[in-house]
């Protein structure tokens, strides 16, 4: 699983179309507008998400 760095929608790698690569790095989005948001300034959705501690423990 992986976190969407534009809404923060949990997404499933698998067989995602969603994906773009950032310095080695590969983001998974939850659709094509988050995907289009990040790839316009995938600076500053990468720096967000390292913020981002997602704990899915207690799921």
């Amino acid at each position: 699983m992986a976190t969407d760095p534009v809404c923060f929608m949990i997404v499933d790698e698998e067989n995602n179309p969603f994906v773009s690569t950032y310095k080695g790095t590969d983001y998974y989005f939850c659709c094509n507008y988050c995907k289009k948001q990040f790839d316009a300034d995938p600076k500053r959705y990468s720096r967000i998400l390292a913020d981002v501690n997602v704990d899915l423990t207690g799921c």
